[in-house]
C-alpha cells in the first residue's frame, strides 16, 4: 500500500525546502488510495459539519475562510491510517532533520463561490511549543487546486526572518506593515493537481485565494513537529484542558511519533 512505503525524496529536493521554507511535491497519492483518502476525509467533514445551518453570511470572519476540523484522526478510526501513515511522515522527518510527531491535522475546505482568501501569515507563531523553527505542513490537494478555487501561494526563504508579528487572520494587518522587508518578495503560486501536495516551514509565509469555482476546495493538512518539542504554556484549541506544565514533552498518544531520523 502506498501509505506504508517511502516517498522518493531526493537530497536537491532537500535543500530546496530548506532554502525555500516551502517545496512541491507531485503524486504523493494516486489512484485508489487518493480516493480513498478523499472519500474518508469528505465523510467526515460532512459529518462534523452536518448541524450548521448557518448561512454564510451569519458565520465569522474566521470562519468564512475555511471550513476547518481539527485532528479528525482522534474521532474518526478511519482517518488515523492517512494521519499516521509513514508515506507522510517520513518525508516532514527527512525535511525537518529531525523524527518527526504529529500536532494536529486539518482539513481545509473553502466552500465554492464564497471561500474568502486566508491572508499571508505564519504558522508557527499560533502553536504553543517553546522549540521553534523546524516545524512543517504537508497540505495535500484531494481535489485540483488552482487559482480559481484558492490555492497556496509562498514567499521563498521567509522561514529566514526573525521578529515578525503575527497576524490576525479574523482581523488581518497589512503585511508590509508588519514586515516591511517583504515590499519587494516575489510570491511563489502553488497549483496541484489532486494527489499531490506541498510541504512548508512553520515560519514560511503563505496565503490562499478565494474560492471562484463552483465546487468545494479540497485539501487536508498534517502538521509536523520535531520528537522533543515542548510546551510553552500558551493557550490552543489542542491542549486546552489538557493540564500540560510549561515544559512538558509532547511525546503522550495524542502526539505519536510518525516517523524516526537519524543523521
Amino acid at each position: 500500500m502506498t501509505f506504508d512505503t517511502d516517498y522518493p525524496l531526493s537530497e536537491a529536493q532537500i535543500r530546496q525546502y530548506r532554502r525555500d521554507g516551502f517545496i512541491q511535491l507531485p503524486d504523493v497519492l494516486a489512484g485508489d488510495d487518493l480516493r480513498r483518502m478523499r472519500d474518508t476525509i469528505c465523510v467526515a467533514v460532512t459529518a462534523e459539519s452536518a448541524g450548521d445551518s448557518r448561512p454564510f453570511r451569519a458565520k465569522s470572519v474566521y470562519e468564512q475562510l475555511f471550513i476547518q476540523k481539527v485532528n479528525l484522526w482522534q474521532r474518526h478510526p478511519a482517518v488515523r491510517e492517512f494521519v499516521l501513515s509513514r508515506r507522510f511522515g517520513s518525508i516532514a522527518a527527512r525535511l525537518m532533520g529531525a523524527s518527526a510527531r504529529i500536532w494536529h491535522d486539518q482539513a481545509l475546505f473553502k466552500e465554492p463561490l464564497k471561500g474568502k482568501p486566508t491572508p499571508w501569515h505564519q504558522d508557527t507563531h499560533y502553536w504553543p511549543h517553546r522549540e521553534k523553527g523546524l516545524q512543517t505542513s504537508i497540505w495535500i490537494a484531494l481535489c485540483d487546486a488552482t487559482i480559481e478555487n484558492g490555492c497556496m501561494s509562498f514567499l521563498p526563504s521567509t522561514h529566514e526572518l526573525e521578529a515578525v508579528e503575527s497576524v490576525k487572520l479574523d482581523d488581518p494587518q497589512d503585511l508590509l506593515t508588519i514586515a516591511p522587508q517583504l515590499r519587494h518578495a516575489r510570491p511563489v503560486t502553488v497549483e496541484l493537481p489532486a494527489g499531490s501536495c506541498t510541504f512548508h516551514n512553520g515560519f514560511t509565509f503563505h496565503h490562499a485565494g478565494a474560492n471562484r469555482s463552483n465546487a468545494m476546495r479540497e485539501a487536508f493538512a498534517i502538521i509536523y513537529m520535531p520528537d522533543g518539542t515542548t510546551y510553552s504554556g500558551a493557550q490552543h484549541v489542542v491542549t486546552d484542558g489538557l493540564n500540560l506544565d510549561v515544559g512538558h514533552k509532547f511525546d503522550s498518544d495524542l502526539f505519536p511519533l510518525v516517523a524516526t531520523w537519524r543523521s
